[in-house]
């Protein structure tokens, strides 16, 4: 616990010298209109810096928004009002396409339904992100090595319905990996996972974000789990707190 006490007051002496967030976002606001034609304020004013490698947790009641704000971040869905820049680009001026061709090779998605493709193997299902990127090349190599390091590499044959849960979740951090992005999101990334299981996909993430300086922004209604992030964010009536 020392070490990773000295590891966030380490970090927070770099963040403060950093003048190129990873992800920026300044008057962020979301609203949805309503079936009374009313409208529904769901993010207010939210302003944010994350930094390369820096490890960030939002999290926030039920119905805060927290989903919403992973989705504007990363470029799923776009702000009813204000900016947000992804790896120096601005998101909104972008369509669909293109933000999607922003994230290809650069952005990993973890989320608490593990969306494996149930008729693809282990292995298949770590190679996908690789085959949408014309340019990678031993693509069957990279996807054994990133299973290797979640220790799945002797279940690299296996459906997923012939794996746990727990097994589940690695092979979607290992797909998650496998293109080392820059940046990961994860949305409730334990949620489905027994206490124990859950510690152990936890442990293994931040181990790999780690390892591969990716910059880690989780949203979770584990407030043990957001204290051990360098960065905790809670998110109150769409406003955002430290």
């Amino acid at each position: 616990m020392n070490n990773q006490k000295d590891s966030i007051a380490a970090f927070s002496a770099i963040k403060s010298s950093s003048t190129s967030p990873v992800i920026h976002c300044k008057g962020l606001r979301k609203q949805l209109a309503t079936t009374t034609n009313t409208q529904l304020l769901i993010l207010d004013n939210i302003n944010l810096d994350i930094a390369q490698g820096e490890s960030v947790a939002i999290t926030g009641a039920s119905g805060s928004g927290k989903t919403t704000l992973l989705g504007l971040l990363a470029g799923l869905d776009i702000p009813s009002d204000g900016e947000v820049k992804l790896l120096g680009k601005a998101l909104s001026p972008l369509n669909e396409d293109q933000r999607a061709n922003l994230r290809l090779g650069k952005v990993g998605f973890v989320f608490q339904s593990f969306h494996l493709m149930d008729n693809l193997t282990a292995l298949e299902n770590v190679m996908l992100p690789l085959e949408l990127d014309s340019s990678s090349q031993t693509i069957r190599q990279r996807a054994l090595e990133a299973l290797k390091q979640v220790g799945l590499e002797k279940r690299s044959s296996h459906l997923p319905t012939q794996l746990s849960g727990g097994e589940q979740q690695r092979v979607a951090l290992a797909r998650a990996f496998v293109s080392q992005p820059a940046v990961l999101f994860a949305d409730e990334p334990t949620g489905n996972l027994d206490r124990n299981t859950g510690e152990e996909i936890i442990t293994l993430l931040f181990e790999m974000q780690q390892k591969n300086n990716t910059t880690l922004v989780m949203v979770t209604h584990d407030d043990s789990l957001a204290e051990r992030c360098q960065t905790h964010y809670k998110l109150v009536d769409g406003e955002i707190t430290t």
